[in-house]
């Protein structure tokens, strides 16, 4: 057995810590939350698994169906991901995803889900497609003006999955 395999004690070669890939993204889910300018007031889900990482989906109507059906409001190529996996509803200001019998579930904070109100900060997963439910600006509101914040969350992500990589590949 290698050093590397060796995550037990969460150090590896040297006393490096050793991160697991969902820890990875719980840091960055809340970095995302941490950064969000007051300014902030509507839902989006910010991708943090490799397949979406980075990608930023403004939850800008009262239903949003999530899948990898080409005419899905948020389309996931994820092959894990049903063709109609999700939908995310709207209602007053509250928010909650409703698993639609997908075959791998739909997950909120690691927990399997069937309906769950979602709260800013929750780790969001339809199968392997992991997000984290955030609010952000608002960008057409803002027409010709570029939020740094957004700039700031993707160089973060990026950042922490480029030293993961690192690690995970030497």
């Amino acid at each position: 057995m290698t050093e590397k395999d060796n995550v037990a004690g969460k150090t590896g070669p040297q006393g490096t810590q050793v991160f697991e890939v969902s820890d990875i993204n719980k840091m960055i889910a809340k970095e995302i939350v941490d950064s969000r300018s007051e300014n902030a007031n509507m839902p989006a889900l910010i991708g943090v698994s490799n397949d979406v990482i980075g990608q930023q989906y403004i939850l800008r109507k009262d239903k949003i169906e999530i899948g990898r059906r080409p005419n899905s409001d948020i389309v996931l190529t994820e092959v894990s991901v049903s063709s109609m996996h999700a939908q995310i509803i709207g209602d007053d200001g509250s928010w909650r995803v409703l698993n639609l019998l997908s075959s791998n579930g739909t997950f909120v904070n690691g927990e399997k889900v069937v309906d769950r109100t979602l709260e800013p900060g929750d780790m969001v997963a339809f199968a392997g497609s992991e997000f984290v439910f955030s609010l952000v600006e608002d960008d057409e509101s803002q027409a010709g003006e570029k939020s740094s914040n957004g700039i700031m969350i993707v160089g973060i992500v990026l950042a922490v999955a480029i030293a993961a990589m690192i690690y995970f590949f030497m």
